[in-house]
């Protein structure tokens, strides 16, 4: 079983001290427990068995600090002795070339191609959710949202349709799996009836659920659905849901 460190605990705020220094060779994640970003790395992490330290970041109240990791401010931010990985998709794909074990990503040139395309339109869906989740009701974004979201599942539900699986990657999850799921799951927390009306994505939903990474990482449907409601209400502490002192 994959070992976080520090995954339970508050989010830091713009007053908190700088962290000691990991020790040597730890592999340090700052991120934010809500964030699907943040699930993306802690994904493939557990995936490559690796263990870490997780730095939680209030981004409503980012600590001063950590702009000396990343200028932008922005998470996840992978460091290892002294170096720093900015990114999901980078720093997943660094974890997976640094690690021994299964190799996530593929290797078939048009295949690996063709599940970039796939990417690029699942980013229509997650549009979809940021505007359903985040959106304000005079926008018509409760509307306008879902009907994004469907135009990513419609692209995944052929590639699914069309391709040996069950999974993205082929019988076992990959890195790209990995990188698609963490939205896919706070749509199934705010939309589910948006997954029912795809018989090949609900499959593959549920069939990730049973995947040991996705098991280690999991936020419950509830979770989710309460830090959307209280950070749509302005509480700077709703990323606290869920954790310890």
């Amino acid at each position: 079983m994959v070992a976080e460190k520090g995954g339970n605990s508050k989010h830091l705020r713009q007053d908190s001290k700088d962290p000691e220094a990991a020790e040597n060779d730890a592999v340090r994640v700052y991120g934010m427990k809500f964030c699907p970003f943040t699930h993306r790395l802690k994904l493939v992490l557990a995936a490559k068995g690796v263990d870490y330290e997780i730095i939680n970041i209030n981004l409503q109240s980012k600590p001063s600090w950590y702009f000396k990791r990343d200028p932008e401010g922005k998470i996840p931010t992978l460091e290892q002795n002294g170096n720093l990985v900015m990114g999901s998709d980078v720093a997943s794909a660094y974890v997976d070339a640094m690690y021994p074990g299964k190799q996530l990503v593929t290797t078939n040139p048009l295949k690996a191609a063709h599940e970039k395309m796939l990417l690029g339109q699942w980013a229509k869906s997650i549009t979809g959710y940021h505007n359903y989740a985040f959106g304000k009701d005079d926008n018509n974004d409760k509307i306008i949202g879902p009907m994004k979201v469907k135009e990513g599942f419609e692209k995944v539900e052929k590639y699914l349709k069309e391709n040996e699986g069950p999974f993205i990657c082929g019988s076992e999850p990959g890195l790209t799996d990995y990188i698609l799921y963490p939205h896919l799951e706070r749509i199934g927390a705010l939309i589910p009836l948006v997954i029912t009306q795809f018989d090949h994505v609900k499959a593959y939903y549920d069939k990730m659920q049973d995947d040991p990474a996705v098991q280690a990482c999991r936020i419950s449907d509830e979770q989710h659905r309460d830090f959307i409601h209280r950070a749509c209400a302005g509480d700077i502490d709703a990323c606290d849901i869920g954790v310890g002192k």
